[in-house]
């Protein structure tokens, strides 16, 4: 209204009829009648009850004011008396000249307005969320996750003021991870035949390997202090037994087992890691024999280069630097070397060739 005082009954039964217009949409929402059924609680509950409480008032200010403006249109010449004195209920239900009561129905409607967007785009945004999680988890056979869900969805369904996003992400990330899961394990049933067949080529790659490094490893312990000449892979027999196992348990589930076959393919995990972590150890073992040879061959040269250093400088003709020489050959070309000790010779070789006897200071 433009003014309390305002005689125009034309601009306030358009303002009226505004009102009545607002009350009416908002009534005809779905989100609202299904707020009405009493299924809310707690903070979402809280906040309807104050704006339908808000509601009712507007609706009763509504109703008073079409009779106030009906005596007003019924003496013309008295209408702004009777809109300046007449008690219609406003904020609260209290009661209030019509201006202000009209003012405090606007605004509850507002409210109210304010809280059914609020509620409509809370269930819009969370229960496909938390449905979608819910599904994904019962069909991964996540029973924990899905019941949390479904704890979740009744929340949602009553209180989605109180659901925090963080909550349904959380959610949401369980199930996603016991899709992910699941679609493995899937995968994995899917393609058993075809990782039976690789792992039997990965168990014959690795007897082969096995056997060559088992020849390898003993002529390195011949040769270096340190070096096991123990066979590699002792368990290769039991871990051959095992895939057998598996392969026979495959076998007899046939193809369109599928729990059966999911839990033959649960096992193949298990032995691949088993296999994955005998091969490590094979690797581990060569790479250090490989590594303690090295160093020998690496230190027959560095002696075979200190040694023609000093005839190039006739330093050998010196006892202490025929000494040097004499004791890290020993070392060097004994079998098996002492990779210590003939390190540390070096490094006295090369510390007596680079230092001058004290008789010639």
């Amino acid at each position: 209204m433009a003014a309390t005082t305002d005689p125009n009954l034309q601009a306030w039964r358009s303002a009226h009829g505004a009102l009545g217009s607002r009350l009416v949409d908002l009534e005809s929402l779905a989100d609202v009648a299904v707020a009405r059924t009493g299924i809310l609680t707690g903070a979402t509950a809280a906040a309807w009850a104050e704006a339908d409480a808000g509601l009712a008032h507007a609706w009763e200010t509504y109703r008073v004011l079409d009779q106030v403006l009906a005596d007003a249109e019924a003496a013309p010449d008295r209408a702004a008396v009777v809109l300046t004195t007449a008690s219609v209920p406003g904020a609260g239900g209290a009661t209030a000249d019509p201006a202000r009561a009209l003012e405090a129905a606007s605004a509850a409607v507002d409210a109210a307005v304010a809280v059914a967007d609020r509620l409509t785009e809370a269930w819009a945004r969370l229960v496909p969320r938390v449905g979608a999680a819910r599904t994904a988890a019962a069909t991964a056979g996540d029973t924990a996750t899905e019941q949390a869900a479904a704890v979740l969805a009744e929340l949602v369904a009553t209180d989605p003021f109180a659901v925090p996003d963080s909550e349904v992400a959380a959610v949401e990330q369980r199930a996603q991870a016991s899709s992910g899961r699941h679609a493995a394990a899937q995968a994995a049933v899917s393609r058993l035949d075809a990782d039976l067949d690789a792992a039997r080529g990965h168990l014959a790659t690795l007897r082969s390997d096995v056997a060559d490094a088992t020849t390898e490893l003993a002529h390195a312990a011949t040769r270096v202090v340190g070096v096991s000449a123990a066979a590699p892979v002792p368990d290769l027999d039991e871990l051959a037994a095992w895939l057998d196992r598996i392969a026979g348990a495959a076998a007899a589930a046939g193809p369109g087992a599928t729990d059966a076959r999911a839990r033959v393919a649960n096992d193949l995990a298990g032995w691949t890691a088993a296999f994955e972590a005998r091969r490590a150890e094979l690797d581990a073992a060569l790479a250090a024999a490989r590594t303690r040879m090295r160093r020998r061959r690496e230190g027959q040269g560095l002696w075979t280069a200190l040694r023609a250093k000093a005839g190039a400088r006739r330093l050998d003709e010196q006892p202490h630097v025929a000494d040097a020489l004499t004791a890290a050959q020993d070392l060097l070309w004994h079998a098996p070397c002492d990779l210590v000790a003939a390190e540390a010779a070096l490094a006295r070789l090369s510390e007596v060739l680079t230092t001058r006897p004290k008789e010639d200071r």
